[in-house]
């Protein structure tokens, strides 16, 4: 089977690389190229892969459905910036790649930024340089209460690496979790929506692990910070705009909050007279908490997965049938 593979453009490797690896002989991959026109790239191509979902345009599923495409494969988990719709209503199928292939990488990133919060690593590397040892005096994660807003892979995959450490651990979800899975998870207990607010007012760390959609967009507001611990620390793996981000800079600015460990933003890339830029009690990173090589070479492997059961007149695992 012909596969055309579309990249984000600047964002090659090694997203392409593991998945051509999982790919091996079997089909014939074929590059996009963004000079050429669409349709006659498409022609006799079995599967679309694309990283990330940025490029599927309406004109472009049209010439993809022309051309009697049978499979649209995102490479990606968030369809926040996917007209899925515009996939429904033409009756394209579309899959990603969900949760599970990035949740070990986005738990781990979000344990990072509680250790270099609870550690005071901008503090011990500044006394570090001056010659001053012996200080700052650093916190403990044991005994520490851990907010897990949405219990889903990732959520699940930090609660595994924190309930070991001695941290208490709350979480909230909009479905209802089992007393089996909570238990083997650590977790003292895992409400509805409406326990929002005592999660973030009990907290020492507040990890969001919600996807983005209507009801969750601003998700984190003005009130809900004031809800929080002066000491507590926000951490967002997720996507930015889940979080007020206005609310949140004021929040950090006045001690509202003690500080916020952040990878995603309303606006991406961040401008760089963004406030953020300035806060000692922000820790950034690009973007980055979901993608290492494992979630690479698993999401490559559920990419070729697919193609081979599109090949083989199944139908493809992971398949999007709804807005939400």
């Amino acid at each position: 089977m012909k596969v055309l593979y579309i990249p984000q453009p600047g964002i090659m490797h090694p997203w392409y690389d593991d998945f051509a690896a999982a790919v091996a002989d079997e089909h014939e991959i074929i590059m996009f190229d963004f000079e050429q026109p669409a349709p006659q790239q498409l022609q006799g191509v079995g599967v679309v892969v694309e990283l990330g979902g940025k490029m599927s345009t309406p004109d472009l599923l049209d010439a993809a459905l022309e051309a009697g495409v049978q499979l649209w494969q995102i490479m990606g988990t968030g369809l926040d910036h996917v007209d899925v719709q515009c996939f429904l209503d033409k009756g394209l199928p579309l899959a990603n790649t969900p949760g599970q292939f990035s949740s070990v990488a986005l738990a781990e990133h979000a344990l990072f930024f509680m250790l270099w919060f609870a550690k005071k690593y901008p503090e011990n590397h500044v006394n570090l340089r001056a010659g001053l040892f012996y200080d700052p005096v650093t916190d403990d994660l044991e005994s520490a209460t851990l907010g897990l807003v949405g219990f889903g892979n990732s959520a699940k995959q930090l609660a595994l690496r924190t309930g070991p450490l001695g941290m208490r651990i709350l979480a909230v979800d909009t479905v209802d979790v089992p007393n089996d899975v909570r238990k083997a998870h650590f977790v003292e207990s895992c409400g509805g929506p409406g326990h929002l607010e005592q999660l973030l007012s009990e907290s020492d760390y507040v990890s969001l692990h919600t996807p983005l959609t209507a009801t969750t967009r601003n998700l984190i507001g003005r009130r809900e910070l004031e809800l929080m611990k002066s000491s507590s620390v926000l951490i967002n793996v997720a996507r930015g705009e889940i979080v007020d981000e206005q609310a949140l800079i004021e929040a950090l600015q006045t001690g509202q909050i003690a500080g916020a460990g952040l990878d995603a933003f309303e606006v991406e890339p961040l401008p760089l007279e963004h406030p953020f830029f300035e806060m000692p009690n922000v820790l950034m990173t690009p973007h980055t908490a979901g993608g290492s090589r494992g979630t690479s070479r698993r999401r490559g492997r559920a990419g070729a997965d697919n193609v081979n059961r599109i090949a083989s007149g199944l139908d493809p695992l992971y398949r999007i049938t709804s807005v939400e």
